[in-house]
């Protein structure tokens, strides 16, 4: 098996941990907890989801590499910074 780059290891570390939050949150539901407490979990999940596809942009972008046009690359970055 080839070694994960930097990037895919960070991305399973993400994943991983969003895994958690998901299946928390679903806990949560079945045990009844209060909406707050379920919102607060929601919106960490959303946060991680946005950096997941953060760093898979970024992936994209490096591996497009010099085929990249800088116009492409300008819209890319600006889509991240969004996120």
């Amino acid at each position: 098996m080839a070694e994960l780059t930097e990037l895919q290891a960070q991305l399973k570390r993400r994943l991983a941990r969003l895994g958690g939050q998901v299946e928390a949150l679903e806990k949560m539901i079945d045990q009844g907890e209060k909406w707050e407490k379920m919102l607060e979990l929601a919106a960490a999940v959303e946060g991680a989801t946005d950096q997941v596809t953060a760093d898979l942009f970024e992936g994209y972008l490096d591996s497009l590499g010099s085929k990249a046009s800088k116009d492409a690359r300008k819209v890319l970055s600006l889509v991240l910074k969004r996120l």
